[in-house]
């Protein structure tokens, strides 16, 4: 298995976050998170990104441990909450110094992105002029703009038009298609039909249901 979540646990404040959590991803596959607000989705997301100590319990990735605030074991793009960049730089300048971060700036694909979402036109304005929806936009881009093996993505479709909608659709089934896996969480429902081999609903840190 490309991604293994083997029982985990976190506890913060007395109250359970992760409770018990164990999941399975193959490399390839698109897989979905669905569940209401405050119930673990960004808690997991932080698991699987090391980002927090886990109580008890493992995460692999590539068959690699994955361990707290330390470099993943594969190249990962990563929207969590709302994606943040620098207000007073152009799109194209803060796509360039993140991909300049690992040496992996590729210009044509980033225009070929930028294309795709319809914000080709816009990549010399300061991002400060930005709507919410052209900000996801630049969010989703970043994600995926080094071609990276796995990508994570809470609520990435949040801000976006049902046009812009379809479009990450249709990108995400080209990456699936090159190998990429996803593992990501909306509350759009078709998004999460039309997209996922798998779907897992968590609530209070649980998982109550798995397809």
């Amino acid at each position: 298995m490309y991604i293994e979540i083997r029982n985990i646990n976190k506890r913060i404040k007395r109250k359970d976050v992760l409770k018990n959590i164990s999941l399975q991803y193959e490399k390839g596959t698109v897989n979905g998170l669905i569940g209401a607000n405050g119930s673990g989705k960004t808690m997991l997301f932080r698991a699987v990104c090391g980002l927090i100590k886990l109580d008890s319990g493992e995460i692999k990735i590539n068959n690699q441990l994955v361990r707290f605030n330390e470099k993943l074991p594969v190249s990962t793009g990563l929207i969590l909450e709302h994606p943040g960049f620098l207000s007073n730089e152009t799109a194209m300048e803060n796509l360039k110094y993140l991909a300049d971060l690992n040496n992996n700036y590729d210009e044509k694909y980033i225009c070929y992105l930028l294309d795709k979402f319809g914000i080709l036109a816009n990549k010399d304005q300061k991002v400060k002029t930005f709507s919410l929806g052209m900000r996801q936009k630049l969010g989703i881009i970043q994600s995926i703009m080094e071609h990276q093996e796995l990508v994570i993505l809470d609520e990435p479709t949040n801000g976006l038009d049902k046009r812009s909608v379809a479009q990450f659709i249709e990108i995400v089934q080209e990456l699936k298609e090159q190998g990429t896996t996803f593992f990501m969480a909306s509350h759009n429902e078709y998004e999460i039909k039309e997209l996922c081999d798998t779907i897992t609903e968590i609530e209070a840190g649980q998982i109550v249901k798995n397809t």
